[in-house]
């Protein structure tokens, strides 16, 4: 599925990984869950592996949907910290990217009433992103494996892509990689959360997270992205 391609300036370039119930619900049939929420960490975020954000937004789609069995998996990508080198980040980006896909291809086959929740916090959220992007632009010259779009049938399926704490448009440039964008299918089930004072999603440079982007685990947006969410579960 996957193909060597070179991203160059100006360019375009395709771009468009264990299950862990967190509780209660009804047993789904085929040991499918009603509502699979598949989540990419941040960088060095604690609470392996989904992440202190990927589990409290977790408790919050259980708590959003009582009675329905919710499930949590983790995105598999090493999340380099070598933000200073575009190659490394868009390489461990790409993986992340990889094992997402190949996670929801799994999921919308084999458990087709199955809503799939796709998440990520921080780097994980540019994972997210871009696992459902049509195409990107490269903004400097990139080698890596990049996986093929996803299949429109595997948009049917999805309920929601949310980001938490995900880095801006000048953190992308500066970094020299392509920005975030969601794919025309998923464009208006993709909310993107930020704290205002946040130095990685709210306009910084380049830099190591300050205090503020450690919050989304307990500021009551993991709240609002489940309310969110389920204006697309039916």
């Amino acid at each position: 599925m996957t193909k060597r391609i070179v991203l160059l300036v100006a360019c375009l370039a395709l771009l468009v990984g264990l299950a862990t119930p967190i509780g209660g619900g009804k047993a789904a049939a085929a040991d499918c869950a009603d509502v699979h929420l598949l989540f990419a960490r941040g960088t060095q975020e604690a609470g392996a592996p989904v992440g202190t954000t990927g589990q409290a937004f977790g408790r919050s789609l259980q708590a959003r949907f009582p009675g329905k069995d919710v499930r949590v998996s983790p995105v598999r990508y090493q999340a380099s910290d070598d933000f200073q080198k575009g190659t490394v980040f868009l390489k461990t980006v790409a993986a992340g990217v990889r094992d997402a896909q190949n996670q929801m291809m799994h999921i919308a086959r084999t458990c087709p009433k199955t809503k799939i929740v796709l998440g990520g916090f921080s780097q994980g959220g540019v994972v997210a992103i871009y696992a459902v992007s049509d195409q990107i632009a490269a903004a400097s010259v990139v080698v890596a494996e990049v996986p093929n779009v996803l299949p429109a049938s595997v948009a049917r399926k999805v309920a929601g892509v949310v980001t938490f704490g995900a880095p801006n448009d000048r953190w992308f440039r500066e970094v020299g990689a392509p920005p975030m964008r969601p794919g025309a299918r998923y464009a208006h089930k993709t909310k993107r959360y930020c704290i205002k004072g946040d130095n990685i999603c709210d306009g910084g440079r380049i830099d190591r997270p300050n205090t503020v982007h450690g919050n989304y685990s307990h500021n009551g947006m993991t709240a609002s992205a489940a309310n969110f969410v389920a204006r697309f579960v039916r």
